[in-house]
């Protein structure tokens, strides 16, 4: 069993979502806000985002004897996590939480022993979606299984919805549209599954509701058509 999985994105009129040039004074309410009213008991995010509010600092690798290349859940007393696709363990921690999230980091096999010593000292749990690539429905089916994880919302960025994507396992998508054109050409964009036309099928949504905040915002929320 896996996790129901809604996608939450802020983006331009033209998709794009780095936030940059939007002349914005605090673009992350036009998030959170909603957000907040989307029900989950975890948010997900790439490990680029996640570094936003991982440790700045380099912790130092302590040699000692290799680690099993084993799931491992730290003590935690929280009823959320924040879930971190990091496939070879970059982003550092100096505990296991963010501010009221428990930390689940999702790793591959090639992360080293030193890495997971690393995790385990700051009591960080941790998971492994594959030896040197992910699959995001195990990975989601673990979630469930290891922490009773039965609602996720992915935060971006563009690589992370996109591969949630060409899986298949997103359920809603919600998005909140800025009145705002980017028109960067290159920018980050809501999902970036691959280069080039592939033989994929775009995914097709079925409007759930649509409704204005912030005066000239949309926050539109659909289903994904099966």
């Amino acid at each position: 069993m896996r996790p129901h999985v809604t996608c939450h994105m802020l983006g331009s009129v033209d998709g794009r979502i780095k936030q940059n040039i939007w002349g914005y004074k605090d673009a992350a309410k036009y998030f959170e806000e909603p957000a907040s009213k989307i029900k989950a008991d975890a948010w997900l995010v790439g490990r680029v985002t996640m570094q936003e509010f991982s440790s700045k600092k380099k912790h130092p690798r302590k040699k000692g004897a290799r680690i099993p290349k084993e799931d491992f859940v730290g003590e935690y007393r929280t009823k959320t996590f924040a879930v971190v696709i990091d496939p070879s363990g970059k982003c550092e921690w100096d505990s296991n939480m963010t501010s009221t999230e428990h930390v689940i980091e999702v790793l591959t096999e090639k992360v080293s022993s030193g890495y997971l010593a690393h995790l385990r000292e700051k009591g960080v749990s941790y998971l492994f979606g594959g030896k040197s690539e992910l699959d995001l429905k195990l990975v989601l089916e673990k979630l469930n299984r290891l922490f009773g994880i039965k609602t996720v919302r992915i935060d971006g960025g563009g690589h992370v919805n996109g591969s949630f994507l060409k899986a298949g396992l997103i359920d809603e998508f919600s998005l909140v549209l800025a009145p705002v054109a980017d028109g960067t050409i290159g920018a980050p964009s809501l999902f970036e599954a691959e280069k080039g036309f592939g033989r994929r099928k775009a995914t097709r949504f079925k409007l759930k509701s649509v409704k204005k905040i912030f005066d000239d915002f949309l926050w539109i929320r659909y289903e994904v058509l099966r």
